[in-house]
């Protein structure tokens, strides 16, 4: 048989993963309680307002990572479509009945709670995508896989433009680059993904009049005025997260010891936290928040690389691609290099449906490491097989003793 297997799995990954999650849930915690306390003793009267309410959000979304950790795997992909469908429909009712705040319908009320269904899509898109291309890839007739393709465009699409007319410029972005990402992690042929990614890039950058919003248009094209002095009153938090970001100099001001989160800068709990992270704790600070978002990037690709079925594989590089190209989008706000969009840090940033998102996707990644564990346990990482994840070892023939006659017999 010839070797299909994929990379093999260091052991212990699953440890990284759950380890990366605990971090990331307690330093989250600290940095949105120093970046909140100002506004919640202003506003409500109560230092730990936004950071208990993130508490008892924290306690839903450990319920989410048991989920994805524990569940078997098998479900997710019996259920990737008709979860990604469900959330498909609460955006349709979020642009109808959705909750406007800023100018923007993106939330669902029931009852006392708040849903923001986009931040699910990020999940649920990767699922759907990663089901997809399994069953592209289990296709043979090119019909088959013709229809394939077009369900996996047409959901990756679908859902961009849903989020685009809430409006919701920054989600819609990481939509797309979510759904590209999985596509290409999920053995999508090389050439037949270059092929789609430019086919929808083209048709979205033709259509981009109709779909965005003129003050986002406006936005993006003066996304660096307030380094100039014109348009600065639409870019006041850009130049005051720049001016935190300055102050923390190599190694920060301390913990708690930040300046302009006391009401100086707007959305500093949330859209502009990695600012106050790079105040208090410095440059060193701010490299520390790069390298951990690079090593989660780093054992998602390698759970990734490990594993033959395309499902898993598209899981796990997906999720992983998300929480890290989030990360980077959120700190290229806080820096000046892109105008602000509201785009939360994974981990940090204050709101449940956040947070649960984050923590589901955690609880995946830990899944599908266990898989890839159990697959090399069984020997699916010795080399040998045909990769199609039903192999139990080498594909010899079993040694059967000869019936020798002896000469009595004869």
């Amino acid at each position: 048989m010839v070797n299909q297997t994929r990379g093999s799995l260091p052991s212990g990954v699953r440890a990284w993963l759950f380890g990366l999650t605990v971090v990331g849930v307690l330093m989250g915690w600290v940095f949105l309680f120093s970046a909140s306390y100002p506004l919640s003793a202003a506003q409500w009267g109560d230092a730990f307002a936004v950071a208990g309410r993130q508490f008892r959000f924290l306690m839903g979304a450990i319920v989410l990572f048991a989920c994805g950790a524990f569940l078997p795997l098998r479900w997710f992909r019996v259920g990737a479509f008709f979860a990604h469908g469900a959330v498909l429909l609460l955006l349709v009712l979020t642009l109808r009945f959705g909750v406007s705040v800023g100018g923007a319908a993106r939330w669902l009320a029931f009852g006392p709670f708040q849903v923001q269904p986009s931040e699910f899509a990020k999940v649920t898109l990767v699922l759907v995508l990663a089901w997809a291309m399994g069953q592209w890839r289990a296709s043979r007739l090119w019909w088959q896989k013709g229809g394939w393709w077009l369900l996996s465009v047409g959901l990756w699409i679908g859902s961009v433009v849903l989020v685009l007319l809430q409006p919701h410029l920054s989600g819609g972005i990481i939509l797309a680059s979510i759904g590209a990402a999985t596509l290409l992690l999920a053995r999508m042929p090389l050439l037949l993904w270059l092929a789609t990614f430019m086919g929808v890039g083209i048709a979205g950058y033709s259509v981009r009049h109709a779909i965005l919003h003129p003050y986002q248009q406006k936005r993006w094209q003066t996304a660096h005025g307030f380094r100039w002095g014109d348009e600065r009153r639409l870019h006041y938090q850009s130049r005051q997260a720049t001016l935190a970001l300055g102050a923390g100099g190599w190694f920060g001001r301390g913990l708690f010891q930040g300046r302009q989160k006391f009401l100086f800068l707007p959305s500093a709990h949330n859209d502009f936290v990695f600012a106050v992270i790079g105040e208090e704790w410095g440059f060193w600070g701010s490299v520390g928040v790069l390298a951990f978002f690079t090593l989660l990037i780093y054992w998602a690709l390698r759970v990734a690389a490990s594993c033959s079925d395309p499902f898993l594989s598209g899981i796990a590089g997906g999720l992983g691609f998300w929480l890290w190209f989030q990360a980077l989008l959120h700190i290229a706000v806080n820096v000046g290099l892109l105008p602000p969009t509201g785009i939360p840090l994974p981990f940090v940033s204050a709101g449940g449906s956040s947070l649960g998102s984050t923590l589901l996707a955690m609880g995946l990644l830990v899944n599908v490491a266990r898989q890839g564990e159990a697959e090399q346990g069984r020997g699916m990482g010795n080399g040998v097989g045909d990769g199609r994840g039903r192999d139990r070892g080498t594909h010899l023939s079993r040694h059967r003793p000869r019936d020798r006659r002896t000469a009595k017999n004869l």
